[in-house]
């Protein structure tokens, strides 16, 4: 009897269940990832069974109008992946879905997103409206240099290209100038790295500038760079301390030529100083001299006349 009681009660949860329980749950969907309704979802079932069973403008017809109903672009672009086994039977189908979930995109994520799967369905029309959409509505450095990453992780390398030369036009100072060559660098893109490091080393204006950063582009293995720095350090010395820093910097990274020239130069300054010196050394002397002689006779004319000598 007890064992009937309990039987009883699992049934009528049973049926409880069943008839509370949401009708998307009882039934497994075709895409549950693909944020689509349940019955859109059974639509685009439907028709990539007639793509299966070669009912192509049949099937097209019935993607177009799921599309039309999508609600947003992750639902758009879910659609073409359902279609990624059909090829250009498809090609028209994608198009349109493509097409929705560009003009739903509202996000940077979206528009790459769009754009990556334009390019890989040969929709490059639509691939280039939503990376000119991408990088146009992007206005901050650090995000142009995430989406460079994004790209490159996807094997996109011109869209990786446009947003990092989007990124150099918001470089305005040292810092930026060095992470965007480094970003640049890591992602392949090393003649947009040398371009940067190049247009940073013409814009130092001191030789202790330019010897700050001989360490930090030498990194990249571009002697031609690490020359150019050297160099323009070497042009810009006034003192023999920077013809000293050249000539360290120049001997640490075997520009023996550089070397030879800050030595020669250093030497020659050194020597034009020490002259200098001998020669207004007897001057400075004479004019020392002759202040002193004038404050000593002003100071006795002041006792002379009662005035408090000026120092007291």
């Amino acid at each position: 009897m007890f064992t009937g009681e309990r039987l009883k009660v699992f049934s009528m949860a049973a049926v409880f269940t069943m008839v509370l329980a949401p009708a998307g749950l009882t039934k497994s969907s075709p895409y549950p990832d693909s944020n689509l309704s349940v019955e859109l979802q059974g639509q685009l079932s439907k028709a990539v069974k007639g793509f299966k069973n070669k009912k192509f403008s049949q099937a097209t017809s019935q993607v177009e109008s799921v599309a039309a109903q999508a609600g947003d672009t992750a639902a758009c672009l879910s659609i073409v992946s359902a279609l990624d086994s059909y090829g250009a039977p498809a090609a028209k189908a994608k198009r349109a879905c493509l097409e929705k979930g560009l003009s739903l995109a509202k996000t940077p994520d979206e528009l790459l997103n769009v754009a990556l799967k334009a390019r890989y369905c040969e929709c490059f029309d639509i691939s280039k409206a939503a990376l000119d959409g991408l990088v146009g509505a992007t206005k901050d450095f650090e995000a142009l240099i995430d989406i460079a990453h994004k790209a490159h992780q996807a094997s996109v390398q011109e869209v990786a290209q446009v947003s990092m030369q989007k990124a150099y036009t918001l470089v305005n100072n040292v810092p930026d100038a060095l992470l965007f060559a480094r970003e640049a660098h890591s992602i392949g893109l090393d003649n947009m790295s040398h371009t940067a490091l190049k247009d940073l080393i013409e814009d130092q204006n001191t030789t202790d500038e330019l010897m700050a950063l001989v360490p930090k582009i030498a990194v990249y293995n571009m002697v031609d760079l690490t020359r150019l720095t050297l160099k323009r350090g070497l042009e810009k010395c006034k003192t023999v301390e920077d013809y000293l820093a050249v000539y360290n910097n120049a001997k640490r990274f075997e520009q023996e030529d550089i070397v030879k020239l800050a030595a020669y130069r250093g030497r020659k300054l050194t020597l034009i100083n020490k002259i200098k010196d001998e020669r207004e050394g007897p001057m400075r002397a004479r004019e020392k001299a002759l202040e002193e002689k004038e404050r000593k006779s002003k100071e006795e004319m002041m006792r002379a006349t009662g005035q408090t000598p000026s120092g007291f």
